[in-house]
Parts: structure tokens; C-alpha cells; sequence
């Protein structure tokens, strides 16, 4: 199959800089993806899966989503394209296809989810991974709780990880940092933990905008005070998560002030791969 990889950008300068050409390529894209699109009732594709390593139907529908001021549908493409087989939507797919890219095969890797379908999609890749969930902040980092599935699940906070200096080759995490008031404490926990030449790769939802717009915040005693209208995310635990913020192009900067090397956005798009719209990314941040 075609590589769905379509752009490297590490600055927003740089994807300014592409402004005209990727306006022309948008045109394009959009026709297509119209043409896919062209009933409001939800529907399936054919299409290569790189989790499943076949051709599978996945589901596309617009109950996540918006309609903007000319009446055009924007679906929240990240969330679609679900494939039948493995239950990935476009994201965690496109994730792992970006790893299967990376060369070499990681000896140690940590992935901030458990209880995900994604979690189970890359503990095919890397056998012996360690994941963890957020259980909440009365309990001990690095601690183990049953759940009642029956699955024990490691707790972790991001912005204070139990495991020592360099301990892992690779970070994964799907979904997680805008879900962090202070992530930028968390990329410097994430720098902590890799060793020389380590990856940290993610997913966000990310907004082709200069800087990130914060949500919502959190003082010291816990009070959360709203900045605009509560955003709530799901949960693989069932309550829901409170999105702090949509991150904007600054976040390549802020992932070099925490001490990365380098951090490029990873743009994404193939209908031959589940993948409709235009942009999505993933993320990459390398320690060296």
C-alpha cells in the first residue's frame, strides 16, 4: 500500500511556508473525501488496516463533529474510520502504522493506557510493554489494582512517573496530554524516563493554530476553573476526562524547552488506509 505519511513539519513557520501548495493539495483532498462523504447516514469503507495487516470495512459517522458558519460538515476525522476487525479508529491506527516505520525494535516500552483496545493493538508490536492508567491522585505511583474486568492495571501519573532515569527506548500515548493541566511537566517526565536516542510518540488533538488555547485550569487544593465550555473526553475507565486544552503549533517548542532534541508534527492522510481529512498528525519527540 502508498505510505500515508504526506509532510514533516517541526516549526509552524514551516507550515506556513507550504501555505500555497498545500492549499492547492486541500482542493483536492476535499474533493475526495466529499465524494466519500456523501451521505449524512453512516457508512463503511473498505480499506488496508495496519493493525489487522488486511483490508477491512471501517465505519464512518458524524455524531462527533461541527458544522461551520457556510453549513459544511466537519466530522472529527480522528474519530472515524473505526475498523471492524481490531476496533481502531484513524488515529491509533495511523499511530501504529508511524511505528512500524521506526527502525529497530525498542527493547523497553511504556504506554500511558491499559484498559484500551489500543493497548492491546501495541503490545502486538512490543511484547513485554509496560501500560498504565490514571486511577486518581489518592493512589501510589506505580502501585497495581485489580480492576473488576480482572485485569491488573498499574497506576501512574505523568507528571511525577515512578520509574527511574532512562529506563525506557520508547513512550506511546494516544490521547492523553490534553488532558494534563500542566503537560509540559509531563513531557519532562517522559524526557526522564527514555534513554540516550529515545522516542516519545503521540497523539492529540491538535489545531493548526500558533499557539495552544487553554480550557480550563487547576490550582493547588484541586479547584478547576473553566476558561470556556467544558469539554469532556472518554474514559476507558467510564467517567470521562476533562480536556484542559487543544493544542496549537507551539507545542513542538515547548517539547525542546523540556529538554527533547527535536519534535516534528507527522502529517497523515490515505482513503486506501481508513484515513479521511485533512490535517491530522502524530507526534514525535526524540531525546538524542
Amino acid at each position: 500500500m502508498p505510505s500515508i505519511w504526506i509532510g514533516k513539519f517541526r516549526t509552524a513557520q514551516e507550515w506556513e511556508a507550504e501555505a500555497a501548495e498545500r492549499d492547492a493539495v486541500l482542493t483536492v483532498f476535499d474533493a475526495i473525501d466529499d465524494k466519500v462523504m456523501s451521505s449524512r447516514h453512516p457508512f463503511n469503507v473498505q480499506a488496508w488496516c495496519s493493525v489487522c495487516c488486511a483490508v477491512r470495512p471501517m465505519a464512518h459517522a458524524w455524531h462527533i463533529g461541527s458544522v461551520n458558519a457556510e453549513g459544511s460538515v466537519n466530522p472529527a476525522w480522528t474519530e472515524n474510520g473505526c475498523c471492524h476487525s481490531c476496533g481502531l479508529v484513524s488515529r491509533n491506527r495511523a499511530l501504529v502504522d508511524y511505528l512500524q516505520g521506526i527502525p529497530g525494535q525498542p527493547e523497553a516500552v511504556y504506554t500511558a493506557e491499559r484498559l484500551t483496545p489500543g493497548y492491546a493493538a501495541l503490545a502486538q508490536l512490543y511484547p513485554g510493554i509496560v501500560g498504565s492508567e490514571f486511577l486518581g491522585a489518592d493512589h501510589l505511583a506505580g502501585s497495581i489494582h485489580r480492576q473488576e474486568s480482572g485485569v491488573d492495571v498499574r497506576h501512574e501519573d505523568m507528571t511525577a512517573l515512578s520509574f527511574g532515569d532512562n529506563s525506557f527506548d520508547l513512550v506511546v500515548t494516544q490521547d492523553v496530554f490534553e488532558h494534563i493541566p500542566n503537560y509540559a511537566q509531563s513531557f519532562k517526565e517522559c524526557r526522564r524516563v527514555l534513554r540516550s536516542a529515545g522516542r516519545l510518540v503521540f497523539t492529540i488533538p491538535f489545531f493548526v493554530n500558533p499557539t495552544t488555547e487553554i480550557r480550563a485550569t487547576v490550582d493547588e487544593t484541586g479547584k478547576v476553573t473553566h476558561l470556556l465550555p467544558p469539554e469532556i473526553h472518554g474514559n476507558p475507565l467510564g467517567d470521562g476526562s476533562l480536556c484542559f486544552q487543544h493544542f496549537g503549533w507551539d507545542i513542538l517548542d515547548t517539547l525542546r524547552l523540556c529538554g527533547f532534541d527535536d519534535a516534528t508534527a507527522n502529517m497523515y492522510w490515505g482513503p486506501w488506509a481508513g484515513h479521511l481529512g485533512y490535517p491530522m498528525f502524530v507526534f514525535e519527540a526524540c531525546s538524542g
